[in-house]
């Protein structure tokens, strides 16, 4: 088995039904598990009805750390995706991914983001309006890019960073601590410029955004050198359509400057442990 792939739903059974068509049409030699947080619209049997895909059953929400975890523990592919029931995918973009993978020590990969609410497209035009862009590398590094609506890892990886910090309930910045955690391990956050995926936008998640403040604190708890990684709201709509600005943002110097330290701070301990014993 090539490839996991593991998406939550919590009712919008209507954008389920979409999102499973476009990921049969778009994606080969893959596994679909479907973890349920308590549907009540109709979900739980649309997708008993089709016995291909597995089901975990929750008879609550458990939210999106804990459940991301229960498809862990089943997945049996070299890959794991961390898809969202309220996007459409992008032909090959299962393998825009993986060619990241095999060029770079990558622990994330995502295609490009479409936003409906700010891209000027549709649920039946973004395949095209996504062929007319024009980038100079096939790949880069990019830690606001590489969402988890979308998002693809390698077992190896989950193995050596860690699953999902369950205390992030019931969503909002279990995504960025897990990156951050890769690239404190060595690894490279990357998204790909070969694919892309229309996200509809928080149809579930949305109800939830009064945890956002909670989660933020425990996560810069956590990480208190992260928050210049992460760029959002406006401020990152207009870095990113304002590439002149963007190339003199800071931003990428002082993450490789942070790295450095933190290579040169493991080193050390390496060292004084190494010395202690």
């Amino acid at each position: 088995m090539k490839l996991s792939v593991i998406t939550l739903t919590l009712n919008k059974l209507e954008y389920t039904k979409k999102f499973i068509e476009s990921l049969y049409k778009y994606t080969n030699d893959f596994e679909l598990i479907i973890v349920d947080n308590a549907s009540t619209d109709g979900t739980v049997e649309y997708i008993k009805s089709k016995p291909e895909i597995k089901l975990i059953q929750n008879r609550e929400n458990l939210g999106f750390s804990k459940g991301n975890n229960q498809g862990i523990e089943i997945a049996q592919g070299e890959y794991i995706g961390f898809l969202n029931n309220d996007i459409l995918l992008y032909p090959n973009w299962f393998e825009a991914c993986e060619n990241v993978f095999e060029n770079e020590k990558a622990g994330f990969v995502s295609p490009r983001h479409i936003n409906p609410h700010y891209d000027k497209t549709n649920p039946k035009k973004y395949i095209k309006y996504f062929k007319e862009f024009n980038y100079d590398k096939p790949y880069e590094k990019s830690f606001d890019e590489c969402v988890f609506s979308c998002v693809v890892t390698r077992r190896d990886v989950i193995n050596d960073v860690g699953v999902f910090d369950e205390k992030f309930y019931p969503a909002f910045f279990e995504d960025n601590d897990l990156k951050y955690r890769a690239i404190e391990a060595g690894y490279g956050v990357y998204v790909t410029n070969e694919a892309a995926f229309y996200h509809f936008g928080s149809v579930t998640s949305i109800k939830h955004s009064q945890n956002m403040e909670k989660n933020r604190a425990y996560y810069y708890s956590k990480h208190p050198l992260a928050e210049y990684l992460s760029i959002s709201g406006a401020e990152k709509f207009q870095l990113q359509r304002m590439a002149k600005q963007f190339k003199v943002f800071p931003l990428n110097k002082i993450y490789a400057v942070h790295l450095l330290c933190i290579k040169i701070f493991n080193r050390l301990r390496k060292i004084i442990g190494a010395k202690k014993d």
